[in-house]
């Protein structure tokens, strides 16, 4: 194998594989990525890399000069960090008898150590989906409104990522959800073409995928589409010549609809800003793990207080619109700052029955976007 690319594309390129590839060397051919050079029908040379550690996938093709096809496999921390530091404008990759590769420089010559392109891993057919287009903007939010609420606890598999769940009716709306079993997030958005997902029911995007999936769309260029679509259990991105895969999460994700308040009786309005504010300033004196601070309900107020007995105490008053009982519930600090941050409306609504019950948080006119936080004891 060897090739002639540009250092700025192949170093955009392989910097999608490095948040994919295993960083844990349980098998060595996972910290690789794969590098196959082909030339098509038309005489045009390509560059795909590959990179998976069987959970996640990338595939990434690039135009480049073949001058001899075939393929190796290069520790992808070693090239991303050779490439970011090459002179340019081009580098050349030359395969050598040795389990070596050559790169190529202007001046700079080096060699890193490769393994047989044999030994990498066959990733799913991702080409095989049936493929939903989507406006990246789109995509890109609901991703972000939803995943920091899911579950870092690896013993609770079933919310390690965000519940996908489409329309059944061509009008209905793309349901994404995700909890940690503190607090919960619901994202309903309506879109051309959302219900033709040919799934057989909802299913569960990972954690890992759908940060990855961030990173390909953040550092895409061109139009503002994206294409989304499963293939057997495995869910598919395909932004122009970059396909992200995805195992699905094995389990079943909880009734969500069950966690949310229909019937809080107490509604409070006030501004988003306002309240983040105060809780930042309140959660100061807060404990570190818990960040427990106490929300006080009178008419027209709602007072945010902490009291630390190793440190001292603090209150903060925030404005709001409330006719309705007192009451005193408790909240972690960073669970609400964390929801309240995810809402685009200037004021929003916190809707509580008890300090026994959660509390519900969303934007006056943004109702399809709701944030759930369960409460802590007093």
């Amino acid at each position: 194998m060897e090739l002639r690319i540009s250092v700025t594309e192949l170093a955009r390129t392989v910097s999608l594989a490095q948040g994919v590839v295993q960083r844990k060397n349980t098998m060595p051919i996972l910290s690789h990525v794969l590098l196959d050079a082909q030339v098509d029908d038309a005489g045009n040379g390509r560059l795909q890399l590959t990179a998976t550690d069987l959970d996640v996938g990338v595939k990434a093709s690039r135009p480049c000069e073949v001058v001899t096809p075939g393929a190796v496999t290069i520790p992808a921390k070693a090239l991303a960090d050779m490439v970011r530091v090459l002179p340019g404008p081009d580098v050349v990759l030359k395969r050598l008898p040795n389990q070596h590769v050559e790169v190529k420089s202007g001046r700079t010559k080096a060699r890193l150590m490769a393994l047989s392109a044999d030994e990498f891993p066959t990733l799913p057919a991702y080409e095989s989906a049936h493929f939903v287009p989507m406006d990246k903007a789109l995509l890109v939010d609901m991703v972000d409104k939803t995943l920091y609420a899911a579950s870092l606890d690896e013993t609770r598999p079933n919310l390690n990522g965000v519940f996908f769940e489409p329309p059944a009716q061509p009008d209905g709306p793309l349901t994404m959800v995700a909890t940690d079993g503190h607090r919960l997030v619901r994202v309903e958005r309506t879109f051309a073409g959302a219900h033709t997902f040919r799934l057989k029911g909802p299913v569960i995007l990972p954690r890992k995928g759908l940060n990855e999936l961030k990173r390909v769309l953040d550092g895409s260029d061109g139009d503002n589409a994206v294409e989304l679509g499963f293939h057997g259990d495995n869910a598919v991105a395909r932004k122009g010549n970059t396909l992200l895969g995805m195992r699905l999460v094995e389990g079943r994700f909880p009734d969500y609809r069950q966690v949310i308040p229909r019937l809080a009786d107490k509604v409070v309005r006030l501004s988003r800003q306002d309240l983040m504010e105060s809780l930042r300033r309140v959660s100061v004196l807060a404990q570190d793990k818990l960040q427990a601070v106490k929300v006080t309900l009178g008419r027209d107020q709602l007072v945010v207080s902490c009291t630390n007995v190793e440190m001292g105490e603090i209150s903060d008053d925030v404005p709001v619109e409330y006719a309705g009982a007192g009451l005193d519930v408790a909240f972690n600090a960073r669970y609400l700052v964390d929801a309240l941050a995810s809402l685009d409306d200037k004021n929003v609504l916190l809707k509580v029955t008890d300090n026994l019950s959660p509390g519900l948080l969303v934007g006056v006119d943004e109702p399809r976007h709701l944030c759930v936080v369960m409460p802590m004891r007093l």
